[in-house]
């Protein structure tokens, strides 16, 4: 039995290098790239070779957000992150790098983010770089310059750029930004400092109201919650180049200006509810709808949640004209109530272009299968 496993590892090892580098690549952790060393003496030293990733994570509930509970825990994460690092200064190329850090106290913990930050950027010129730090960690200024950035994640990062310092992440493909303040100023610096950048996620954001993207590269735009205290303020959204946009989550209104090459379109939004303020809910939800689907007629694929829908049933009973939509293929969600009919039906008979539809509902009762023809009969 030992003679065939020998027989099979030889086998293995006799296999291009490249091919060898290229299987330890899609290892997921580089500790697990070194210990493969030790599997023969050929691959004692092509980890140095080998592009690694890199994964920091402070467990969430090993922190209940009393320091006397957690203070012990959380030097010890920092101090065997900083010895980790340590051991990969060397210089070998390290693809990906993740840091999630969910305490809630981390002022005396900035200076040690730094350093993971300065190596991630600066030292490993990482690709693929996540940092998320619960509490709010300021992303330092020299990290706003880093060309070697391909796919950036700050997920609680405040990002505020100093007068004098601006953005270089020239080589930036995806950026995905979340539960943070924006301000119009600083993506005023950040987009012009990401001429490359195709895929834009902002996600559960807030501070401004209105994005001007002129970056011709960017094709996706994904927007996963809008929140702002005012019930009257509306994120106004300018991107001439975008061909690929999701409105996602909660929001209190987002206004398209200018989508002129967009072709796909998906609305899963809802609105920010105030017991207070029911009737003035309702009419932003309709006026926002409405507005929205002017500015998507033209798309080519259509995708709409139950809330449109729901809004749309009440602009057909008060008599309102959708404008003639050009979408090729259209899919609604629906919960399946009767009220529901009335939307469906008016925007399918504005929609002469269709090519595929897909009503996609769900019942408690019935789960996601219903019966097509009960949607047809309602449109009789």
């Amino acid at each position: 039995m030992a003679k065939k496993i020998m027989a099979m590892v030889d086998r293995f090892s006799d296999l291009p290098e490249p091919i060898l580098i290229h299987i330890l690549s899609m290892l997921p952790d580089g500790k697990d790239v070194v210990r493969s060393s030790v599997l023969s003496k050929r691959w004692r030293f092509l980890w140095r070779y080998v592009p690694i990733s890199l994964d920091f994570s402070f467990p969430e509930d090993t922190y209940l957000g009393l320091p006397e509970s957690g203070e012990l825990e959380i030097l010890d994460f920092v101090n065997s992150t900083h010895r980790e690092l340590l051991y990969w200064r060397s210089g070998q190329k390290i693809r990906k790098f993740n840091v999630v850090v969910n305490f809630s106290v981390p002022e005396r913990f900035d200076k040690d983010i730094d350093l993971w930050v300065y190596f991630a950027t600066k030292k490993a010129d990482v690709e693929d770089f996540t940092l998320e730090c619960l509490s709010g960690y300021k992303l330092p200024q020299f990290a706003f310059k880093s060309p070697s950035l391909r796919n950036l994640n700050l997920q609680y990062c405040k990002l505020k750029l100093e007068p004098s310092v601006n953005v270089n992440w020239s080589n930036l493909v995806s950026l995905s930004v979340g539960y943070v303040k924006l301000t119009e100023g600083v993506m005023r610096k950040i987009l012009p400092g990401c001429p490359n950048l195709e895929c834009l996620l902002l996600d559960f954001i807030w501070g401004f109201d209105r994005l001007e993207i002129s970056n011709v590269k960017l094709k996706k735009l994904t927007i996963n919650s809008y929140e702002t205290s005012e019930c009257d303020v509306w994120l106004e959204i300018l991107a001439p180049h975008i061909q690929n946009l999701e409105l996602l989550g909660y929001s209190s209104g987002i206004r398209l200006r200018n989508v002129a090459a967009l072709v796909t379109a998906f609305f899963r939004i809802d609105f920010q509810f105030d017991f207070g303020e029911v009737d003035r809910l309702e009419k932003n939800e309709i006026s926002c709808l409405k507005e929205l689907l002017h500015s998507v007629a033209h798309v080519k694929n259509l995708e709409l949640s139950h809330w449109c829908i729901k809004c749309m049933s009440t602009l057909a009973l008060e008599g309102f004209q959708y404008q003639p939509s050009s979408s090729r293929f259209l899919k609604l969600h629906t919960n399946y109530e009767e009220l529901d009919l009335p939307g469906i039906c008016s925007f399918i008979q504005n929609s002469s272009n269709i090519e595929t539809l897909i009503i996609d509902w769900h019942h408690q009762d019935r789960g996601v299968l219903g019966n097509a023809n009960e949607i047809d009969d309602g449109c009789r």
